[in-house]
């Protein structure tokens, strides 16, 4: 399809916010601005099945998908289900890829865009900025995200790396769209 544009997400970490980032923007993208989405759990979390239990009655479908709210999941997913999407007169196909410890890096930096989540708190910085690091010398093109930790340590994290580090609002429910949220994602997409 012309213009369809893949999204990776991974975190730098166990519990930074990855797959609750992934369905509220697949939600933006869908609720908002009326793109035809999927969003892919290239993991082994197996949170879609469980999201799929608590909150869709229907069946999944052929290929193992769900619709919730307009968008189509598809719990452990790979190659196979990214080039079904690919294939399937998706706008978005966005896709979470759980941690970098788990393997999928190489299938990240695939993407069209690259989002990177970290947490700035004190327990869990160390991996974001050795992991962001990597931008810095030049050698990736992923974006940084966080939500966790204090502003004083991202802001120090963004002069020390020279790069942006976006704060994503706090959601307490990742299929509402705020408008505190629409404003964030007017900002960076």
């Amino acid at each position: 399809m012309e213009n369809q544009q893949i999204i990776g997400i991974i975190g730098t970490g166990s519990g930074t916010g990855v797959t609750h980032f992934a369905i509220m923007t697949a939600g933006y993208y869908h609720g908002i601005l009326g793109k035809r989405c999927a969003l892919l759990e290239w993991n082994s979390h197996e949170d879609f099945s469980r999201l799929h239990r608590i909150c869709s009655r229907r069946e999944l479908d052929r290929s193992g998908a769900f619709r919730l709210l307009g968008t189509d999941y598809y719990g452990k997913a790979g190659t196979d289900a990214l080039l079904l999407c690919k294939r399937s007169g998706y706008h978005t196909v966005i896709v979470d890829y759980g941690t970098v410890s788990e393997g999928n890096l190489r299938e990240f930096l695939r993407c069209d865009r690259q989002f990177v989540v970290g947490s700035v708190c004190e327990w869990q910085i160390g991996a974001f900025l050795e992991f962001a690091g990597d931008r810095k010398r030049g050698k990736k093109s992923w974006e940084l995200f966080t939500v966790f930790g204090s502003e004083e340590a991202r802001k120090n994290m963004e002069k020390n790396l020279g790069s942006p580090i976006w704060r994503i609002p706090v959601s307490v429910d990742a299929l509402e769209i705020t408008g505190q949220l629409i404003q964030f994602y007017q900002q960076i997409l």
